[in-house]
């Protein structure tokens, strides 16, 4: 008997086949993995440029807005009679 047993030289083809279709998805598949994470790191850094821009702004802002609430607390405050 041989190393083959009793496969056909169309059982083999068929399994070659086989196996060349199924690489061929896992290949496919990973093609469109990474299209996505393209799309996601891009999303992921334009959100991010987002977030330092409007923290560009709004930290100066909340500070002044700050620092006119305390200056208007303490000039609204009564002073008290000595």
């Amino acid at each position: 008997m041989n190393a083959l047993g009793s496969y056909t030289l169309e059982d083999i083809l068929e399994w070659v086949v086989i196996g060349l279709l199924v690489a061929v998805a896992t290949l496919a598949g990973l093609w469109l993995v990474g299209w996505v994470m393209v799309f996601l790191g891009k999303a992921f850094l334009a959100v991010a440029a987002l977030i330092v821009v409007l923290l560009k702004f709004l930290v100066p802002a909340l500070v002044i807005a700050g620092l006119l609430f305390l200056i208007l607390r303490a000039l609204s405050k009564p002073q008290a009679a000595a």
